[in-house]
């Protein structure tokens, strides 16, 4: 404790000013003296060096300018002042009375200010003038200061060194567990060792008497204190105890606690309202920014804190300008602004800022930014929704529920032909036709039931008065509360399109060439005509179907355009053979049909077969040719049991296929018996498909020999077909339909490749048969295809036969359909090796002409020459002529058919070397064949027994 400044009374105030400082956590505290100018001297103080002149200078300073020192009239000579902050100071007068409670309703005295008072009161008391001394004698004023200490708000205690309570005083809490309930004379450790104390009571008076002076914070139930122990000490500075002060500052401490609270919730409310805060500096850099913000933007704090403003910002010049601004103290309020987010997408946001100034100085900015980017989106998207109706193509036509046109784009201008001032105003019905008026309002109906009108195809009206054809579509306009408040029509000119179209449908429906109706419209009228005979019991129809007998062979031979005439002049004969209700239509190549409307009964539709036949067969002129060529027809009549349009097609073809095979230039009704020869035919078919898979498919040997000698020269392979229902099925009557399904390439493909595999186990099983020759069949269908050389050279190689071994028969009228590419094919086959025959010589399709030029090393006699050589001396000459011919030309000859001795005997005299027929042997199966190899060298065939 420092001294004052002047002896005499002040002494006596140190005692109250070390209690004072004390409650005060050791603030500095003095007494003044203001003289008869009003001028404030210091004449006490708790630390003499703390209070100097330029404090008392403040303390005058802050009376003055409260007016509490007056020139004129009684004040207050005493003042009592302590510093409570910097430039803060709590100054009460020196008065002998106890401080007045605050009137009803004013805030009370804080504690510090209360205990100035009361240090006031106690020095007044003691300058009390004409104050008696107790009965004591000089205790008087330490008892009045006692009492005085009592009233202190504070509690305020002394130990000793054993930590017992020497002495207490103060109004402070009377139950504080800093001491026991029995205040003098208790022991703290005592107190503390039954659990009546905390540890850290115990532990702050160990450290004063360490010599430390400890303040520290204690909370009981709902009250806080700020508590205070330091070292007491006796005269000569030794520390004898501890002396300490608690004060309650329950009220600061909840005050402390509300400001807590609500810097919290404001804190809380700038992080998530959901409108974007930031706070930028003098330089735009962005010192603080909300959770709202940085969503906004798509950035984490930081990546965006810290940074400068003007990078975020799509246009810098907005950033830079909007800084100048407020830094001149300008408010701006609602500035539209582009952002960049982190993605790099364009954020538009609505900012409004303010800045904060401090002493002039621009401390710093605060920006509240709205997100509108979905705003902007929108007015752009309404701007391009302008400028896209504006610019369609399509006539875009706004309107009232009761439809009165209110927009009109320039499309629709030209296509009506109308501008939109005349005709915004008046009703949609001025642009439809008078038969589609109703049309209009029953589409308005629709829409002001709120209905979204179907695309539909309609004719309107243009302002000259022609018609166009439009897609129109309608929708209803509906206000935010879904009411409909008008309807909106978008009308795209489909003139051109119904013209494209309606060419289209004639091209769909109707053949190229001759541009008669095609399957396609024939089938769609059978339709109809089956569904009138179903309404109608009456009525009666006929499908024809008519086919050329000899269009093939125009195309082949006279090219494609003489075909294309023919089919043109078809056309049009049979277009004058019908009735104008009936139809000729072209199904495809030179398949005609015609369907017979309306007629009475089978006499009109076989009297119109005649007629077309007729007309049909009068002869086509072309490049100075006249083209004879008749027509098949097939007719079907309708009755109740078609159900299928395709089904009458089905039964009318299938009589024209009977007509042709019938030798064509005929007509034929279809009949029952048709259809099940047809479905025999399919289900043959059907089996045939699944023959070679199940093995069916069997080859039988016609043994050739030498006539002279009957040694067996080799082997013609047969095939035959064994059905698991019907038996054995000869070629005859299933080879054409292989031929005419394709079905006799993957058959040929076996059969060569099966004839091969005998031939090589014969040839190993009897050496001393010699060369044995195997020789096959090959159709037309085979000859075309390209692999056809490719598969004899496999089924050589798989069955180890060597190529000279192997003979290809192929008949005569075969090689001469396209000699050109036939020679080519048989080249090649040559040039692998094996032989080739000219199957059937003599049936009348060569050129003698053409013979030398083929590359074949053999030829076949067919048998009608050999069985009729006997009877007729023509045909006697004739193999006579072929013989010496095929001698000439170095080639073989084999004679087919040979049954009789004398036949073998006369070819032996025409110099023939070969045969094969029934005197010999008949087809053999493998093992017979084997068998009928073992028969020695020179051993007649003729006493052989066929197998």
């Amino acid at each position: 404790m420092s001294l004052t400044r002047s002896s005499g009374p002040e002494q006596r105030w140190q005692e109250v000013l070390r209690r004072v400082a004390i409650a005060l956590k050791g603030r500095d505290v003095g007494v003044c003296e203001a003289d008869a100018r009003g001028r404030m001297h210091l004449l006490a103080a708790s630390s003499a060096g703390d209070l100097g002149s330029v404090a008392v200078d403040e303390v005058e300073a802050t009376l003055r300018e409260l007016g509490e020192l007056r020139a004129t009239g009684p004040s207050p000579r005493l003042w009592v002042a302590g510093r409570l902050k910097p430039q803060h100071w709590c100054v009460t007068p020196v008065c002998s009375a106890l401080p007045q409670p605050p009137p009803a309703g004013v805030e009370r005295r804080s504690p510090e200010r209360l205990t100035l008072e009361l240090g006031g009161v106690c020095i007044g008391l003691i300058e009390a003038p004409g104050r008696e001394a107790t009965a004591s004698g000089a205790a008087g004023p330490q008892a009045l200061l006692a009492s005085i200490a009592e009233q202190v708000p504070a509690l305020l205690w002394t130990t000793d060194a054993a930590l017992r309570v020497t002495s207490r005083s103060g109004s402070g809490p009377k139950s504080l567990e800093l001491l026991p309930s029995r205040v003098v004379g208790a022991s703290l450790l005592e107190q503390y060792d039954r659990g009546e104390l905390p540890a850290e009571s115990v532990d702050v008076h160990r450290q004063a008497l360490a010599g430390k002076s400890v303040s520290y914070q204690m909370r009981l139930a709902d009250r806080y204190y700020d508590a205070r122990v330091k070292p007491l000490r006796n005269d000569a500075g030794a520390i004898v105890g501890v002396v300490g002060l608690a004060v309650d500052v329950s009220d600061r401490e909840r005050a402390l606690v509300q400001a807590r609270r609500s810097q919290r919730e404001l804190e809380d409310f700038v992080e998530h309202t959901p409108v974007g805060m930031r706070w930028t500096g003098p330089d735009g850099t962005i010192l603080r920014a909300n959770q709202a913000e940085l969503e906004m933007l798509g950035y984490r704090s930081e990546e965006y804190v810290g940074k400068n403003v003007a990078a975020f910002h799509v246009d810098p010049e907005v950033a830079a300008d909007t800084l100048r601004r407020l830094r001149a103290g300008e408010a701006l309020p609602n500035v539209e602004t582009r952002l960049r987010r982190r993605d790099g997408s364009i954020c538009y946001g609505l900012v409004s800022a303010s800045a904060r100034f401090d002493g002039g100085e621009f401390v710093h900015a605060r920006c509240l930014t709205r997100d509108i980017t979905e705003r902007k989106v929108a007015e752009l998207a309404l701007a391009q929704f302008k400028a896209m109706v504006e610019s369609a193509e399509d006539a875009v036509v706004g309107k009232t529920v009761d439809g009165i046109i209110t927009s009109w784009n320039p499309a629709a201008t030209r296509l009506y032909g109308y501008a939109a001032e005349e005709v915004i105003g008046k009703p949609i019905t001025l642009l439809a036709p008078p038969d589609r008026v109703d049309q209009v309002r029953g589409i308005l109906e629709r829409v002001q039931r709120g209905e979204r009108g179907e695309r539909e195809e309609t004719t309107r009206v243009r302002k000259d008065g022609t018609h166009v054809e439009v897609a129109l579509a309608v929708s209803p306009i509906l206000d935010p509360h879904g009411q409909v408040i008008g309807a909106t029509s978008i009308a795209h000119d489909i003139t051109e399109r119904k013209r494209v179209e309606q060419q289209l449908l004639h091209a769909a429906l109707h053949d190229a060439l001759t541009d008669l109706p095609n399957r396609a419209y024939l089938v769609e009228r059978v339709t109809q005509a089956q569904a009138r005979g179903r309404r109608d019991p009456d009525y009666r129809f006929a499908v024809l179907f008519i086919d050329s007998d000899k269009f093939k062979a125009v195309n082949d031979n006279l090219g494609h355009a003489a075909g294309d005439r023919l089919l043109t002049e078809f056309a049009g004969r049979l277009r004058t053979c019908v009735r104008p209700g009936d139809v000729v239509a072209r199904l495809g190549g030179d398949e005609f049909a015609v369907l017979l409307e309306d007629i009475v009964g089978p006499a009109d539709a076989e009297h119109a077969a005649r007629r077309i036949q007729d007309a049909l067969a009068a002869p086509v002129s072309f490049e100075g040719r006249e083209i004879v060529a008749t027509a098949s027809v097939g007719v079907a009549l309708s009755r109740p049991g078609y159900t299928e349009s395709q089904d009458l097609l089905h039964d009318a073809d299938l009589a024209m296929y009977h007509a042709k095979q019938q030798g064509g230039a005929r007509f034929r009704v279809f009949d029952v018996i048709m259809r099940e020869s047809a479905q025999a035919r399919a289900s043959m078919e059907a089996d045939l498909r699944n023959a070679l898979e199940r093995q069916e498919l069997r080859l039988v040997f016609h043994p050739i020999v030498e006539l002279h000698t009957g040694r067996v020269h080799g082997f013609e392979a047969l095939l035959r077909w064994h059905h698991p229902q019907r038996g054995v099925i000869p070629p005859l009557e299933f080879v054409p339909l292989a031929e005419e399904t394709g079905l006799i390439l993957p058959i040929g493909t076996w059969v060569i490749a099966e004839a091969c595999r005998h031939g090589r186990r014969w040839e190993d099983a009897f050496p001393a048969a010699g060369p044995l020759r195997i020789s096959v069949n090959v159709s037309a269908k085979q000859l075309e295809r390209e692999g056809l050389v490719d598969e004899v050279r496999a089924a050589l190689e798989e069955a180890g036969l060597a190529p000279s071994r192997l003979i290809l028969e192929i008949t005569e009228s075969m090689l001469m359909k396209n000699v050109d590419s036939s020679t080519a094919l048989l080249q090649q086959l040559r040039a692998l090796g094996v032989e080739l025959h000219m199957d059937d010589f003599g049936t009348g399709y060569s050129s003698l002409g053409q013979l030398p030029h083929l590359p074949i090393q053999g030829i076949k006699i067919h048998h009608m020459f050999i069985h009729r050589m006997g009877g007729r001396r023509t045909d006697l000459e004739i193999v006579r002529s072929v013989v010496e011919l095929a001698r000439t030309l170095g080639l073989g000859v084999i004679a087919e058919g040979v049954d009789t001795v004398a036949q073998r005997e006369r070819l032996i005299g025409l110099g023939c070397e070969f045969g094969q027929g029934s005197l010999f042997s008949e087809p053999l199966e493998p093992a017979a064949a084997s068998r009928f190899l073992a028969v020695p060298p020179g051993h007649d065939a003729l006493s052989s027994q066929p197998a």
